[in-house]
């Protein structure tokens, strides 16, 4: 959803300084839909950091580590310390992760500050609330997050869950990293107004 609480959200000039090119070639390239954007009641182009980062990687542009940092994926962590340095292996550098002590505490931040993934640790969970009800409220709250739980056993999990093994670092992975976006083909364009190719855009 455009401008979603503590979204960054960058401007034209914001995006047209981080191509060194003009605002005109912006303009062109939303024209083209090379990049995703939308506009504001006042009908001003806005970008969502994520879709920018995105962009640049597709294009050959360095993405600077502010931008990398602020459109990575949030992945909120329920269970205990092992767990969380577990899904922090597995992701990597591709997303935020933070971790939720307890139970309540997802449920808390399900509300206040929702993440793109709740990733649940079923065994060490269940101790604490009954983990089927914990996350259909977290989907009733992000029903644009993805639910992961992490079990090796047969437990009945909600349709909304994907289920993957306690150690399954690669299905973690595969699920919560996206790959990255191939750029279309630049149509034959005069005046440098589509992106430049990876292959010569890498130095900008």
């Amino acid at each position: 959803m455009p401008g979603a609480r503590g979204e960054k959200l960058l401007t034209a000039s914001d995006l047209a300084a981080l191509c060194e090119v003009d605002l005109k070639t912006i303009h062109n390239w939303v024209d083209r839909g090379r990049i995703p954007h939308f506009r504001t009641p006042g009908r001003h182009l806005r970008f969502r950091a994520a879709d920018v980062a995105e962009f640049l990687k597709a294009w050959g542009y360095t993405v600077p580590r502010e931008l990398a940092r602020l459109s990575a994926r949030v992945v909120l962590v329920v269970g205990n310390k092992e767990t969380m340095a577990h899904v922090t292996r597995a992701l990597g550098e591709a997303s935020t992760v933070r971790h939720a002590k307890h139970a309540y505490d997802a449920l808390i931040f399900a509300g206040a500050e929702p993440a793109d993934a709740f990733v649940v640790d079923v065994r060490a969970t269940a101790a604490e609330i009954d983990v089927n009800a914990m996350l259909e409220a977290i989907h009733r709250a992000c029903p644009q997050a993805a639910l992961v739980g992490l079990t090796d056993d047969t437990t009945a999990l909600p349709a909304s869950v994907t289920r993957i093994g306690r150690n399954d670092a690669a299905a973690l992975q595969t699920l919560l990293v996206p790959e990255p976006t191939a750029p279309a083909p630049a149509a034959a364009a005069a005046g440098g107004e589509e992106p430049p190719l990876a292959a010569g855009g890498g130095s900008r």
